[in-house]
């Protein structure tokens, strides 16, 4: 019986707990899960108390017969970040009518927060 050795910390292993392969792949956990449940040819999981590993050559040969790299790569597309418009609000009107809106919320949190500090002096 041949026993198998967790992956190691300190160095590239020829091993991946289903985990790494998610982040190495930069893929949800669920993704890679769903291949290994959708897939007969997925490579044989080995699990190890209750870690589950496979091996990084044969999932990267099934990555390469299934075209798989291509999805990704497209997946990382898709979630690659927009430019975001800076959050520093310049409209005078629209601030003093955000402040209008929200006046009566923030007094009341500011009221319970002076009772909490007062509460916690005692």
């Amino acid at each position: 019986m041949e026993f198998l050795v967790p992956v190691s910390l300190e160095k590239e292993s020829d091993w991946l707990c289903l985990a790494q392969v998610a982040r190495e792949l930069v893929v949800t956990r669920a993704t890679v899960t769903n291949w290994h449940q959708r897939h007969d040819d997925f490579p044989e999981i080995t699990a190890i108390g209750s870690m589950r590993y496979v091996k990084r050559q044969e999932l990267y040969d099934w990555l390469d017969k299934h075209d798989r790299w291509y999805d990704i790569r497209l997946a990382h597309a898709r979630q690659a970040p927009k430019e975001r418009k800076p959050r520093v609000r310049s409209d005078v009107d629209e601030i003093r009518r955000l402040i209008a809106k929200h006046e009566a919320a923030l007094l009341r949190l500011n009221r319970e927060l002076q009772r909490a500090e007062r509460a916690e002096v005692v």
